[in-house]
Order: C-alpha cells, then sequence, then structure tokens
C-alpha cells in the first residue's frame, strides 16, 4: 500500500491521517489526533510527539509525508504558540527524515500545486470531500492532515 502522511501541528499536539487512493478518490484508513500530556515540559513533550510519529511510521510505512504549514500571513504568526507548532513540525520533519521517509511542507497553497487544486482550504469548508464525509472530522487540523495527504497521492 503505497500511503501518504499527512501531519497538521499544532503547540504540542499534531493531526493525522494516512491516505492512498487518488487525489480524485482518496481512502482515508486511519486518522487521528496526538497530544502530549499537560503535565510535560516542552522538551518532553516534544520526544513524545517524536515517539508518536516514529510508532505511525513505522505502523503504517508512508512513501511520503506532508507536514502542512501555516500561511505566510497568519495572524500571530509571531507569537510563543506558533514558534510552538514550528518546533512541532521539526520534530515530525526529522521523525520522517530518520526513517528516509521523502517529507513534502508548504502551505494550502502550496499542496494545492501539487494536485492542480486551486483552494484547498475551500475543501475544509465543505459537508465532504470527494467521497470523504466531513461531519466524521471535525476538526480543521484534522480535515487539513487529510488533504494535504490527499494532494500527494499519484495521479494513477
Amino acid at each position: 500500500m503505497n500511503c501518504v502522511l499527512g501531519i497538521r501541528a499544532e503547540p504540542s499536539a499534531f493531526h493525522w491521517a494516512i491516505v492512498t487512493g487518488t487525489p480524485d478518490q482518496p481512502v482515508l484508513h486511519a486518522p487521528g489526533t496526538e497530544s502530549s500530556p499537560k503535565t510535560f515540559s516542552e522538551a518532553e513533550s516534544l520526544a513524545w510527539i517524536r515517539q508518536r510519529v516514529l510508532y505511525i511510521l513505522d505502523t503504517y510505512k508512508p512513501v511520503r509525508v506532508a507536514v502542512r504549514y501555516p500561511e505566510r500571513n497568519a495572524m500571530g504568526a509571531n507569537t510563543d504558540s506558533a514558534k510552538a507548532r514550528c518546533r512541532v513540525e521539526g520534530v515530525v520533519m526529522e521523525a520522517a527524515s530518520s526513517k528516509n521517509v521523502e517529507v513534502v511542507t508548504g502551505t494550502l497553497a502550496t499542496f494545492g500545486k501539487h494536485s492542480g487544486d486551486h483552494s484547498l482550504k475551500d475543501d475544509l469548508d465543505c459537508e465532504g470531500f470527494r467521497g470523504l464525509d466531513w461531519s466524521e472530522y471535525k476538526t480543521k487540523g484534522l480535515r487539513e492532515a487529510i488533504r494535504v495527504a490527499a494532494s500527494l497521492l499519484p495521479a494513477h
């Protein structure tokens, strides 16, 4: 199974999705949200996140990892929270690279170019996405993880 792992990071957590199929007909195999324990220090949290990412990589063996970055003009881009999110994204990328898995990063617009779609953001606000019922995936972060993973699927 040639699958793609999509990731949308948060300051002490990440949303993830394993997707196969094609960009037009994605098949969602496993979604989830991993949050480090609130009692952990930032360093402990990052180590915990790395272990969770490695577990997902070992379990599903994706051929690519799609890491969704915030848009350049995002509000609060210079806040402590935004910086913490960047550190989580870095840990995700390092973990994937340590397993020799290709990592593709970018904003929603970047992933839209990969799949030939103009506005991935519109897909997040619809009732569903190409056969996937969004009502089961209420958090925007989880939807973003699914969407960026689907954008990197082969067309054939």
